[in-house]
């Protein structure tokens, strides 16, 4: 029976013999996050270690200690023959005194934590409506939706909501860049036999607002995408990212391939071409751009 032990804060013992302490192969060595501080709304990388690599893939299950401030996917998984794995840690942006959170990963009866502290932003723009285009469509067909603030941002993560994700699906949330008053985010749809009405909700700065889709039975099935990715490079820190479809009114999103975390959502050029380049603190490896259409692509960094 393996051993249990709790390093708090980042603690790890690398460099000790994997047999050391009652470590075996396939349990977890350490967690780190870095930057150790960030601003609310802005991701930080979180890293997962193994003690010794194993010829199966390792699952860490993930959790924090304070979700209304850090969020975490429910687990990352370590290739076979791979030592360790990243993950998104995403903050959620809120005004007043700063915060911090803990985040706890487990594996192989070994559990390694490390915290993040999160610094509040300046209070932000009113979040004044969430629309859909079209506002009625048909099961299984997609749609597009804006989330609109009252005055320019200076950047916002608004987090989304669906009544009813079976029918209609939404990202868990949505980014409007700074400069721009708004944001929009792919809505995928699923067949119905009768009409039905889904409300998604949308939160920013603490002010919510709703908007409602129809989906309607559909009489054609739609005709997915084909999405090409013609650059994704990551440089000093600024993550640049190219992409085509073959439906030039697609939304292309942006993915940590890793973790499926949602990063952002490429601008639409025109003509099929899309394009964005975003502040990130670190290297994600490899990135998945997913179409509201259904065509996808990946590719490293």
């Amino acid at each position: 029976m393996a051993a249990s032990v709790i390093v708090l804060c980042g603690g790890s013992l690398a460099g000790l013999p994997s047999t050391a302490y009652g470590l075996s192969a396939g349990t977890l060595d350490s967690l780190s996050i870095s930057p150790g501080t960030v601003v609310a709304g802005t991701p930080a990388q979180g890293t997962v270690t193994l003690a010794a690599a194993v010829d199966q893939d390792t699952v860490v299950t993930l959790s924090s200690t304070n979700t209304g401030v850090v969020r975490v996917p429910g687990s990352v998984t370590i290739p076979a023959g791979a030592l360790s794995a990243d993950f998104t840690v995403t903050t959620v942006p809120f005004t007043g005194p700063g915060d911090f959170a803990c985040v706890n990963g487990t594996a192989g009866g070994i559990t390694q934590v490390d915290c993040l502290n999160v610094n509040p932003v300046p209070s932000g723009p009113v979040l004044s409506s969430v629309t859909f285009s079209p506002a009625t469509v048909a099961g299984g067909s997609p749609a597009t939706g804006t989330v609109r603030f009252a005055s320019v941002t200076d950047g916002a993560v608004v987090t989304l909501s669906s009544s009813n994700p079976a029918v209609v699906s939404v990202p868990a949330e949505t980014v409007v860049s700074g400069g721009q008053s708004s944001g929009a985010f792919p809505v995928t749809t699923t067949s119905v036999s009768a009409g039905t009405t889904v409300t998604v909700t949308a939160t920013a700065f603490g002010v919510t607002r709703t908007g409602t889709l129809t989906v309607v039975p559909a009489t054609t099935p739609p005709v997915s995408d084909v999405v090409r990715i013609k650059r994704a490079e990551w440089k000093g820190r600024l993550l640049r990212i190219e992409a085509t479809s073959t439906n030039p009114n697609a939304i292309l999103s942006v993915y940590l391939t890793s973790s499926d975390s949602f990063m952002f959502t490429l601008t639409n050029l025109g003509g099929g071409r899309y394009a964005d380049q975003r502040g990130w603190v670190f290297n994600p490896q490899r990135i998945t751009v997913k179409s509201n259409f259904g065509g996808s692509a990946t590719a490293s960094t």
